[in-house]
């Protein structure tokens, strides 16, 4: 029998294999597919500006828009987020059949992602909405992972919580923050599929 009636699943590592040696895919071909300097970009972004716009506190466009003008890039900032979720898009297809596998099991479905509105909007936009019953994301929450309150606005949204719920996330500090809360959590890694399979109870 199924273990949990909701599994909580992590976008970026986890339904989307777009991490590597914890780099996201993208930043390793920018520099090289469109001429731009990725140290630039990734310093400019990622040094809290970012952040601001994964809880819904800035806009990513108006962001990529500043970088470029302040470093004088041509490219409109569309275009440049356009190849950045293009280019990292990669389906786990393995996690994506452990997914249906849960939805034919009877459990509730979620994403549970720290991506800003934009990349929640795409997210479900390339068909990764089709296999929940809902996408949590930080900007459209204002609340962000490892936050306590991120796990209890999904319980507070859906009616499950404690060990009735698991999430599943490729970082430590969710897992731990999961299970603070209440919840089971299963860390994510390279070559754990069957691992999560016996640990969902679908084996």
């Amino acid at each position: 029998m199924p273990h949990y009636k909701l599994i909580a699943w992590d976008f970026d590592g986890v339904l989307n294999a777009n991490v590597q040696n914890g780099v996201f895919k993208w930043m390793t071909t920018f520099e090289q597919d469109t001429g731009l300097p990725i140290d630039s970009l990734a310093s400019y972004l990622f040094s809290g500006r970012f952040q601001r716009a994964m809880v819904g506190e800035a806009d990513l466009h108006e962001l990529v828009g500043d970088w470029a003008a302040e470093h004088g890039v041509p490219h409109r900032a569309g275009e440049v987020i356009d190849y950045w979720f293009d280019k990292d898009h990669i389906p786990d297809e393995k996690t994506l059949a452990i997914v249906q596998q849960a939805r034919a099991a009877g459990i509730t479905n979620v994403i549970a992602t720290n991506n800003e509105v934009y990349r929640a909007d795409w997210i479900e936009a390339q068909g990764f909405g089709e296999h929940m019953h809902t996408v949590f994301a930080a900007g459209r929450m204002r609340l962000a992972k490892p936050d306590l309150a991120y796990f209890a606005h999904i319980e507070d949204a859906l009616g499950h919580g404690g060990k009735d719920v698991t999430l599943v996330d490729d970082m430590a500090e969710n897992v731990e923050a999961a299970r603070q809360h209440g919840w089971d959590a299963f860390h994510f890694v390279p070559g754990c599929h069957e691992a999560l399979v016996a640990q969902l109870g679908l084996d």
